[in-house]
């Protein structure tokens, strides 16, 4: 849930990302400076909507849950955590999906980063670009093709297997971009 609760972080900017910069849309004048240079193309390192941060804090909770869970912990013949396993894998690979959509390349990073040394280190390697980082997450989603959405009943009257993104659908995008 700590992991869902930094997406919100990025779910309206992703959007507004997404729509402000596409051809069907204007910013009225109204609109922020920072929106304004979103739909402008001129974007900052001050603008509010240019935080990388933010989705690698969301990446690297991801990598430290994923390195940490208890994979192989079975109670009534079933894995434990595989469905939380499978979802956070899923959320990952949505975090740099979109990171590439923004940024183009970026250092694709998948062990957990508890150090200001090792953070530096990580985001001085090479980065990747999109087709690299499909490809990579295609292959690490595949084994999770048919694991179940988590189901925790309702959550705030919302049925809580809505908080999660369905591998296949995801797989199919991460698909799409990679050209295949």
């Amino acid at each position: 849930m700590g992991i869902i609760y930094k997406l919100q972080t990025i779910a309206d900017r992703t959007v507004i990302l997404g729509e402000v910069r596409g051809d069907l849309t204007t910013v009225q004048a109204a609109a922020s400076k920072d929106l304004k240079a979103v739909a402008n193309f001129t974007v900052d390192t001050e603008n509010a909507y240019n935080r990388i941060s933010d989705y690698y804090a969301i990446i690297n909770n991801c990598n430290y849950f994923l390195t940490n869970v208890q994979k192989d912990l079975v109670r009534h013949d079933r894995t434990v955590f595989e469905r939380e396993y499978a979802a956070v894998k899923g959320f990952r690979a949505w975090t740099y999906l979109q990171l590439a959509q923004i940024y183009g390349e970026i250092p694709l990073v998948t062990e957990p980063l508890l150090t200001e040394e090792a953070a530096q280190k990580a985001m001085n390697q090479s980065p990747v670009g999109i087709d690299e980082i499909c490809n990579y997450f295609i292959d690490d989603l595949k084994p999770y093709v048919d694991t179940p959405v988590p189901g925790y009943g309702n959550i705030d009257e919302r049925p809580s297997k809505k908080f999660f993104i369905p591998i296949r659908a995801l797989l199919g995008d991460l698909c799409l971009w990679a050209g295949r």
